[in-house]
């Protein structure tokens, strides 16, 4: 009898621990070891809104959501976020959770989709590349790839694993997922979340310096695999990597500024 009991206890523990976790909690778990500047039930509200487009999950299996805001401007511009596509750069994590958390509690004009995670195995791994060992921003299919991807690697980059472009472009399944929400959602605006260079990278027509003091204005330019060259050097979709510094700071002000400049910017014609 006892011997019964011990096995209906292990089964219950095997069952317990196979069932799938929900897409609500794979959004908390995911995004609740970032710094926030709201409270809990905050995260909680998010992410019941989580989604999931077919085919995005990471190599691993981990699943890539997504959360959108629908503006209220009668045209409202559509922006698209993307925050840890390299797994290890933190604070990228904090301000795509920030933003989230502020949109929730706003009637934003601008409709926003925020991908959080698009690197969900790098970030488990603390490693800028996904499980591959590719860097995920020198993976885009641009024109380019296939003549200039590896050979820009080797030589501007000194084959650092780090920035490794992979084997093919487009070969990472996270990139694809990335691809799908690009050409489904179609953005009028892009918005790549990194850190430390301290700097707004824009690729996209010139347009007046924003007063932003926090992150100087600076054009770093693009390259094979990039989704720079990817979204508007080859689609005409401007792109605006964001390139946190090496701390966060000490209040959010900074980052409710930088969003509703991002959505004062998008509402003027950037093609």
């Amino acid at each position: 009898m006892l011997r019964l009991i011990c096995i209906a206890i292990l089964f219950s523990a095997v069952a317990a621990h196979s069932e799938p976790v929900s897409l609500r909690q794979s959004c908390i778990n995911s995004l609740k070891k970032y710094k926030s500047f709201f409270k809990d039930e905050s995260l909680d509200k998010v992410c019941e809104r989580a989604e999931k487009t077919a085919d995005c999950s990471s190599a691993n299996g981990e699943p890539i959501y997504h959360i959108d805001q629908k503006g209220i401007s009668k045209t409202p511009k559509k922006i698209l976020v993307i925050s840890l596509i390299h797994g290890d750069e933190t604070h990228a994590g904090s301000l795509g959770r920030f933003w989230l958390e502020r949109l929730s509690k706003l009637d934003a004009r601008n409709s926003w989709r925020v991908i959080p995670v698009a690197n969900p195995d790098g970030v488990a791994a603390k490693t800028r590349q996904n499980s591959a060992g590719v860097d995920l921003n020198r993976n885009f299919p641009t024109a380019d790839w296939n003549e200039n991807a590896l050979n820009f690697w080797k030589k501007e980059a000194r084959s650092s694993i780090r920035k490794f472009p992979g084997k093919e472009s487009g070969s990472e399944p996270e990139v694809r997922c990335l691809m799908q929400h690009l050409d489904a959602y179609k953005p009028d605006f892009v918005i790549s979340i990194h850190t430390p260079l301290n700097v707004l990278d824009f690729d996209g027509p010139k347009v007046k310096k924003p007063n932003y003091s926090y992150l100087p204005w600076k054009s770093l330019g693009n390259f094979p695999g990039s989704l720079g060259r990817y979204m508007w050097v080859e689609r005409q979709t401007p792109v605006l990597t964001t390139e946190l510094k090496e701390t966060l700071p000490v209040n959010a002000n900074v980052f409710e500024q930088l969003q509703d400049l991002i959505g004062s910017l998008v509402q003027a014609d950037l093609k």
